[in-house]
């Protein structure tokens, strides 16, 4: 490609400051575009994006109006699925670190492509500032600067080194819009028309994979559907799900982002299903896109689809017209299929972690339990293993590609932070440092009551900080014959009282003594099972798993258990009496747990 025609000068007219270097941009882009289509030299490459002026519309999801936009060139519609690459300018030049304001700018920019491209594994930008071009890439984790050089020069001295230099960062930018789309910001080349997915293993033994766009008439071919919504983080973890078919059948494509220090739900899967845990979805296929891309895994799950949320079945079993003692029947069925899958994990040492509103499904009268992508697998000759099957972890590990011990070290250390705020249970509110089985299955029982609530504001779901929540539930779980009217569910529940009292009673009761405050007041408290209590909403297999975690057979609270929890709990200098009968604890206690809410921050800061 020649050169003199693509560093003479070009003077936009009638346009100024940031418009006029823009309009110098384009035609640098126009110029060579031109000049590589009649150009007689062979294998010269074209360009396969087109740059279009964006500085009149805003960005979606933002208030900023990009200067330039670079399209796939074979879509039909230009919109945020087809945006390759983002062009901002700003007329004076930029020190190494981005002013916050425009760093700001472009991560927005960044985040309404992740928000909408799921076959992406990094975010480019072309950043104009002043005379010299920079290409920024954006990762999962952290962003690269490549400066490619000036594109222009100020001083009005010409001279061959500035041409040169010009001539050079052309070239490179040439590269780069050339470039096919699975070689520079995607996983496959998606600058096709072809809406199906093949995932295929470089090696049956390992779960490597590479995936290519092809036509329906693939036999092989993945059915892309729908797109499921889903919240898109800016970093960390980040999943994508679509409505597929997938061997004849509706399922579920998951595509994850985790940090290679992290677990891959895959290998969480994995654990469950050659362990026969029952309650869970079926695995058509796993797999790695890319191992570790700047410290991320891309993982993809094709599961099959397991129906809609337990609110759902309830509203549309409601649209039925079905009755309330069929509704309550068939609730009261799915606590016992999901507390078994629970507890049966946890026999083989996972923890879910994430039991939420959106994480029960229901379909054909069957409730499984499904996203496992913060289950934690514990570790091997930690106190948590107690009574635990840690079998096929090794092998798995091996398989997925992760080191096991720091990775499930590392799954140890984030118990406090993981799950969904308003299902969280009362020591993970307030920050205790470790997970238990109990956690879980009290997220179960906020879950149940939530799906029964006819408010979205109740005292209960009333969401201001983690804490506040903590301490309020406190006091109304301390409320034995009216804590659903806070949750706004009493009168809804009806024959499923019974359940949930028991529910109530096995979470938040020793004996007959409420441990509320314990849950709050000491994070080391240890919630052992009752086994009387769960036997009324547990199956009898369910049961007999749960002894396993037991540090003897008990039916009920042992005097030696009770004796370890009295001794366990703090000292009556620092913290209030939590003995009150059930009967005996009110409403206003909301009041007093607040308080113990600033001695309990005056221990920590101890």
């Amino acid at each position: 490609m020649e050169g003199n025609n693509l560093t003479q000068t070009l003077i936009p007219v009638g346009k100024t400051g940031e418009a006029a270097l823009m309009s110098y941009f384009f035609a640098l882009c126009n110029a060579m575009a031109e000049e590589a289509s009649r150009s007689t030299v062979p294998n010269i490459p074209k360009a396969r994006y087109i740059l279009i002026d964006h500085q009149t519309k805003s960005v979606d999801g933002t208030t900023h109006k990009a200067d330039g936009v670079f399209y796939y060139s074979k879509r039909i519609e230009y919109n945020m699925s087809t945006v390759h690459m983002f062009v901002e300018a700003k007329l004076a030049p930029t020190p190494r670190n981005l002013p916050a304001e425009t760093l700001g700018q472009l991560l927005d920019y960044v985040n309404a492509i992740w928000t909408e491209q799921a076959t992406r594994i990094f975010v480019p930008i072309l950043y104009l500032h002043g005379e010299k071009l920079t290409l920024l890439l954006f990762t999962r984790g952290s962003c690269y600067r490549v400066n490619l050089g000036n594109i222009c020069y100020t001083d009005n001295r010409a001279d061959l080194f500035k041409l040169r230099h010009i001539r050079e960062t052309l070239l490179s930018l040439w590269f780069i819009i050339t470039l096919p789309a699975d070689r520079f910001g995607h996983f496959c080349d998606v600058d096709t028309r072809f809406p199906n997915m093949r995932f295929d293993r470089l090696d049956p033994n390992k779960k490597q994979a590479y995936v290519t766009l092809v036509s329906p008439e693939d036999s092989d071919a993945l059915t892309l559907k729908k797109r499921i919504p889903r919240r898109v983080n800016l970093r960390s973890r980040l999943a994508y799900l679509f409505d597929t078919i997938c061997r004849s059948k509706r399922a579920v494509l998951k595509l994850s982002w985790t940090p290679v220090k992290r677990l891959p739900e895959g290998a969480v899967y994995e654990v469950l299903h050659r362990s026969g845990i029952s309650g869970i979805p079926e695995v058509y296929d796993t797999g790695l896109i890319r191992e570790d891309f700047y410290g991320y895994r891309l993982e993809y799950i094709i599961l099959e689809h397991c129906g809609d949320s337990i609110e759902a079945y309830i509203r549309d079993s409601r649209n039925r017209r079905d009755t309330g003692s069929e509704i309550h029947m068939n609730v009261e069925q799915f606590i016992s299929q999901m507390t078994s899958c629970l507890v049966q994990a946890r026999i083989h040492g996972v923890l879910h972690r994430d039991i939420s509103n959106g994480n029960i499904a229901v379909n054909n009268g069957q409730a499984k339990v499904i996203d496992w992508g913060y289950a934690k697998i514990i570790e091997a000759g930690s106190a948590e293993a107690r009574g635990t099957n840690l079998s096929f972890v090794d092998e798995v590990a091996q398989q997925w590609g992760f080191e096991k011990a720091p990775v499930l070290k590392k799954e140890a250390e984030s118990d406090y932070m993981t799950g969904t705020v308003l299902f969280m249970s009362i020591p993970i509110l307030f920050g205790a440092r470790k997970r238990s089985l109990a956690d879980d299955i009290e997220s179960l029982f906020y879950v149940i009551i939530r799906a029964f609530s006819t408010s979205d504001n109740c005292c209960g779901f009333r969401y201001y900080d983690n804490e506040n929540l903590a301490f309020t539930r406190v006091g109304i779980l301390g409320c034995t014959d009216n804590y659903l009217k806070h949750f706004s569910a009493g009168s809804n529940v009806g024959g499923l009282r019974k359940t949930l009292d028991a529910m109530h009673r096995y979470l938040f009761y020793s004996g007959d003594r409420y441990i509320g405050h314990d849950l709050v007041s000491n994070e080391n408290y240890e919630r052992l099972p009752d086994l009387v209590m769960a036997a009324r909403f547990m199956d009898e297999k369910t049961i007999r798993a749960l002894r396993q975690l037991c540090p003897s057979n008990i039916s009920e609270p042992s005097t030696s258990s009770k004796r370890r929890r009295e001794e366990s709990a703090p000292s009556p200098e620092n913290a209030p009496k939590s003995g009150k009968p059930l009967t005996d604890v009110k409403p206003a206690d909301i009041a007093t747990s607040r308080q113990m809410q600033t001695r309990s921050r005056t221990r920590r800061r101890k």
